[in-house]
């Protein structure tokens, strides 16, 4: 019994990054798919002339269905910028792992030398 508490004592005393093992992390994240594959709402015909006079020729369900191609348009885009906001710190994340499996990895290597 006595033998076991000192093995106990030498083993808790001695440095923990001796006894540790360093986790190599892996990367489990990718970019999401760019705006290039949305389609773009083409604007209507009947608004070509609308910048120049600032009156048009459209229909009310024409003017409808054009913003809601660009609504929806809009929101695709925001969806992109949100994923791509998640891979970022998906990827700070990662960062933070490698220095820290890096630091584990030369402690280790340089302890052995000790």
């Amino acid at each position: 019994m006595i033998r076991f508490a000192l093995l106990f004592v030498i083993f808790a005393s001695a440095s923990s990054n001796a006894w540790a093992y360093c986790y190599e992390p892996s990367e489990s994240f990718s970019p999401p798919e760019g705006p290039s594959s949305y389609s773009k709402p083409s604007v209507p015909y009947c608004l070509s002339s609308y910048r120049f006079s600032g009156e048009h020729t459209c229909e009310q369900w024409e003017i409808d269905s054009y913003q809601r191609d660009v609504e929806e348009y809009v929101d695709k885009l925001q969806v992109y910028m949100n994923e791509a906001a998640e891979v970022a710190r998906q990827a700070a994340t990662f960062a933070e792992e490698v220095e820290t499996y890096a630091r584990c990895e030369a402690e280790e290597v340089l302890s052995q030398h000790k």
